[in-house]
């Protein structure tokens, strides 16, 4: 079967959308034709395209460019994607577990479950999609925590106190840092009744493209069935899969590199 052949012009205009999102600081015109490979006046061309749809915008006073406000249609879709993407990983999950899978995403201090599928077993731990907990306590938080930039942690932390929730709950910054480190040598991260008293869960990361977390898969039970030898042995299960919606997102390596 013959490939079918792509629009040049609409490859380009996209290289320079990912181009703009992957980069820390606006860029300008000579920048980006550089970044994509393509002369000025060509980039200016497909640029003037985006900015007219919305989908990036001139900083008046730099003159360079960010995405534009068009992005937030696109975005405010991404959930419902991610959640359809994730959902027959996490199904053939629980088929191989028995137990509870969610996806848990960040916002702002606190991780909310965006997708659950139910456990087989009649004694199980399954929050609601939509329900929040701070991001600090739990498998899935510590899981999406340990791949956030330094700045956004230090302030988390800061503005929290890092309150517990449980007797069990992480209440000293070191001690979380620390497994922060852990859980980036290893890929997955272990919690036993941090976020609910008689809970244990293990979750991995999820990226997208550019290697930006996105929220962490997990596993969760009771701790009479999940102690830490049992979540250890299904880490690699949940750190397959968690890799297999990472590549589905964009993201290209898939190491977790130790430190």
């Amino acid at each position: 079967m013959a490939t079918m052949k792509t629009v040049r012009s609409v490859e380009r205009a996209v290289s320079i959308l990912f181009c703009i999102s992957d980069s820390a600081e606006p860029l300008g015109l000579s920048e980006l034709g550089r970044s994509v490979g393509l002369d000025k006046a060509t980039t200016l061309r497909l640029v003037a395209t985006l900015e007219k749809q919305g989908l990036v915008r001139k900083e008046e006073r730099t003159r360079r460019y960010i995405l534009g406000p068009s992005i937030a249609r696109l975005i405010n879709s991404l959930h419902t994607d991610v959640r359809q993407l994730c959902r027959p990983h996490m199904e053939r999950l629980v088929e191989a577990t028995g137990e509870a899978v969610c996806l848990d995403i960040p916002r702002g201090f606190e991780r909310v479950v965006a997708e659950a599928v139910d456990a087989q077993y009649e004694l199980c731990v399954s929050p609601k999609i939509g329900s929040a907990v701070p991001i600090y306590v739990g498998a899935s938080g510590k899981a999406i925590m340990a791949y956030m930039n330094e700045e956004d942690v230090e302030r988390i932390i800061a503005a929290t106190k890092l309150k517990p929730m449980t007797k069990d709950s992480i209440t000293d910054p070191d001690r979380l840092r620390g497994q922060f480190k852990k859980i980036r040598q290893q890929g997955y991260a272990i919690s036993h009744g941090e976020t609910l008293r008689g809970g244990a869960s293990v979750a991995a990361p999820v990226f997208k493209r550019g290697g930006q977390i996105v929220g962490a898969l997990d596993i969760r039970g009771p701790q009479l069935r999940l102690d830490k030898v049992k979540l250890n042995q299904l880490a690699p299960i949940v750190k397959k899969c968690a890799a297999d919606i990472s590549r589905e997102l964009g993201f290209e390596d898939l190491l977790i590199k130790a430190e």
